[in-house]
């Protein structure tokens, strides 16, 4: 990546009369890092969602499936833990019907779990338990890694070392010595996850097929500013 440096020379100041401050060189350099890391964790968000003219029947409808799925979901080795209600709602809505028509209510229950899996080669055996017990809505797989801590600090410090070489490539260009560090400003970037699985798509599957869980990468951005020996 291409340097990105500012050399300032400031102009110099009188402190008093006949004293003179000296000049302050300061040069600023930025620096990056990344860090690639292969994901260990998937997360999965499905659920079910039904619709009844009575409120009370949708939510017994939803109870009924939605207790088959968990039962499903543990019964892939996924521990209780690692399953937990993010959504539970229910709304009054209207069917859609043909002009001058009286539209009819409707009470949609949706209820929806994420599962954590610590095995990203299980998810399309998951997915597919889930989906047969049934679950009607998937909407989304994303994957992580429990290194992401650590890859931030390693991305952090290719960042600084990248600063500095840049740095002694300009001093030793420009005849000049580097004299310490004024000051840093650091900026982490957000991890890069893989593409998501699409939800419908995923769902019409039905699904063994193969998900790949790809690479997450993480960068970090610092800015240095190098005080120069006169």
């Amino acid at each position: 990546m291409a340097a990105c440096v500012v050399l300032l020379l400031a102009a110099a100041t009188h402190a008093g009369a006949g004293e003179e401050r000296p000049d302050v060189n300061i040069m600023t350099v930025t620096g990056t890092g990344e860090v690639r890391v292969v994901p260990d964790v998937a997360v999965i968000s499905l659920g079910v969602e039904t619709r009844h003219a009575q409120a009370s029947q949708a939510i017994e409808q939803n109870n009924r499936l939605m207790t088959a799925v968990v039962q499903a979901i543990r019964a892939q080795n996924v521990p209780e833990r690692n399953i937990q209600t993010s959504r539970l709602s229910v709304s009054r809505e209207y069917e859609p019907v043909r002009e001058g028509q009286r539209p009819n209510p409707v009470y949609v229950v949706r209820n929806i779990v994420t599962v954590r899996l610590m095995d990203v080669q299980r998810v399309g055996a998951v997915l597919d338990a889930a989906t047969e017990a049934g679950a009607n809505t998937v909407h989304g797989i994303s994957f992580i890694s429990e290194r992401d801590q650590q890859a931030r600090e390693e991305a952090l410090r290719q960042a600084v070392r990248d600063a500095r070489a840049k740095a002694d490539v300009l001093a030793q260009a420009l005849g000049v010595r580097l004299e310490g560090v004024e000051s840093v400003y650091e900026s982490s970037g957000p991890i890069i996850l893989p593409q998501q699985a699409d939800a419908a798509e995923t769902f019409v599957a039905r699904t063994q097929a193969p998900v790949s869980p790809g690479e997450n990468v993480i960068r970090a951005n610092v800015t240095v500013r190098y005080r120069l020996a006169r």
